[in-house]
């Protein structure tokens, strides 16, 4: 269950507001994620959803990567799939040694969920300066 709550947590700075587990193995977890409504007059919740795919990454630093991750987004320099901060400004964010924030970086920019359109993975979920 520790990958399916890594999946959360990356999943979780995309803006989603539904998350549907639909099976879990050793190797991936698939699920489907969703959208609020942005105020769309036309907004169905039930068009607003992605299946999503992670092939289990076995990352050593992929915590650290998470937190980082969740660091940036609360401090409003993530976004859609971008940070909006220079890596030198986010390690100063955190108190970590330089070579664990480093590490936790290159973990973090080497994560990918899959998306699933008609039973094909036809895009994926990143994170990128």
């Amino acid at each position: 269950m520790v990958d399916v709550a890594r999946l959360f947590r990356f999943i979780l700075q995309f803006g989603i507001d539904r998350f549907q587990i639909l099976e879990v193995t050793e190797k991936k977890i698939r699920a489907v994620v969703g959208w609020p409504s942005e105020g769309q007059a036309d907004y169905d919740p039930n068009e607003e959803v992605q299946e999503i795919v992670w092939d289990i990454q076995k990352l050593e630093n992929i915590d650290d990567a998470l937190e980082i991750l969740e660091i940036a987004y609360s401090k409003g320099f993530f976004d859609s799939d971008k940070l909006t901060i220079s890596k030198e400004e986010l390690w100063q964010l955190t108190s970590w040694e330089r070579e664990r924030f480093n590490k936790a970086i290159q973990d973090l920019l080497e994560i990918r969920v899959d998306m699933v359109d008609d039973g094909r993975r036809t895009d994926y979920f990143f994170v990128h300066f």
